[in-house]
């Protein structure tokens, strides 16, 4: 495959996983409006986030285990344009039970670019896979940061549609890209899955390892993303919770694209166990300092760490089995937003008896549990029942 082809392939990828991110960052800034505009209670309203993630989930892993199998390409293609879609039916919706309708919808058809993508990359880039997911998170960050604020431009507008609408037209340059690509020839090296490899796939230390890490880190991140705001507005007294986890969402990129870097001198696990030991009693600081500089610099440090964990992590699984990328990444993808969509309500139920400070207690417990888990993991790595493979191979 000649570099041209690999860059228009990466940027195409980059594009879709941009702008996806930007709309997963808009569901939490605009549920007031959206309550507003269907009187909703509160109660249904958390099915916002619930409809798009159940979806996705499950396709994400319904795809990924037969990555072998699909026309990847074809797969791409259809993704991103019945997202697009989707996303201007979201904006469209006549009433609240369209606009969940819409979200399920937009979840699902999301899976299969998300199961697939870092395989993709991981073909093109295999001598340096840690390094290439690293700076897709980046690109991720990026548009994860960006969402709050087009949220907050499209309310100034006067209407929270705005932001949904715009953002369906800009998944378009991705579909023309992917439509005028072919198929890496390096993808070929993609294997079809049977249920007996998939067994031994997933029982294999590091893919184990990372989807148990995973689903803590996630849940870690998952309840960031919704309870920020929430502990910023009502613990620490700020007018405008969102510029919290805005803050926190910030440090995203430059810290990813100096994990990018960092992965190529420092084994990944190693990383990995160094930030989550670090983001631990970051978490407890952030409940108890007063003053806003104290507070935005010890979110802006706590999304420094945590950014990291995730696309270090998936990489280790990747690598211990490369021939079998999307479904590893498929594995990765799903237990990330397993935790993300369950430890939110576990906070929750601890902050409507005790407080959102003490609820946000319950993360350092996620990350110590995610360094007994990768810890362990990587014991059993290096006592020969599992290595990576070298790089490349």
């Amino acid at each position: 495959m000649n570099t041209r082809s690999k860059r228009v392939w990466t940027v195409a990828i980059l594009l879709f996983v941009a702008t996806e991110a930007v709309g997963f960052q808009l569901r939490g800034p605009l549920l007031p409006s959206i309550q507003r505009t269907f009187a909703t209670s509160t109660e249904l309203l958390g099915l916002v986030a619930t409809a798009g993630t159940a979806g996705f989930v499950l396709s994400v892993l319904a795809v990924g285990f037969v990555a072998g199998r699909l026309d990847i390409r074809l797969a791409l293609l259809a993704s991103a344009a019945l997202v697009g879609v989707s996303v201007l039916a979201v904006g469209l919706a006549p009433s609240f039970a369209v606009l969940l309708g819409a979200l399920f919808v937009r979840g699902v058809a999301t899976g299969p670019f998300r199961a697939l993508d870092r395989a993709v990359l991981g073909h093109l880039y295999p001598d340096s896979r840690a390094r290439v997911f690293n700076r897709y998170a980046v690109v991720w960050a990026l548009g994860a940061a960006t969402g709050p604020l087009v949220a907050s431009v499209a309310v100034d507008l006067g209407d929270w549609r705005y932001a949904y609408l715009g953002l369906g037209v800009a998944f378009l340059p991705a579909v023309v890209l992917l439509g005028s690509l072919d198929l890496p020839a390096s993808v070929a090296a993609e294997r079809p899955l049977s249920v007996a490899k998939l067994r031994t796939v997933v029982r294999r230390p590091a893919v184990a390892g990372m989807t148990g890490g995973l689903v803590l880190s996630g849940g870690v991140e998952g309840s960031l993303f919704t309870w920020l705001p929430y502990f910023a507005a009502t613990h620490a007294g700020l007018a405008d919770g969102s510029l919290l986890l805005f803050a926190y969402l910030l440090a995203y990129a430059p810290a990813r694209l100096v994990y990018s870097h960092l992965v190529e001198r420092i084994e990944p696990s190693t990383l990995v166990l160094c930030v989550a030991g670090a983001a631990a009693p970051l978490v407890v600081v952030l409940t108890l300092v007063e003053g806003r500089l104290a507070l935005f610099g010890t979110a802006f440090l706590l999304g420094a760490c945590v950014s990291g964990i995730f696309p270090t992590l998936s990489a280790v699984g990747v690598d211990a089995a490369p021939a079998f990328s999307g479904p590893v990444n498929a594995i990765a993808t799903a237990a990330g937003f397993t935790g993300i969509a369950t430890a939110p309500v576990a906070v929750g139920v601890i902050a409507a008896r005790a407080g959102i400070a003490r609820g946000l207690w319950l993360l350092p417990l996620f990350l110590v549990g995610f360094v007994v888990v990768v810890g362990t993991t990587r014991r059993r790595m290096d006592t020969g029942r599992e290595r990576p493979p070298t790089t490349g191979q």
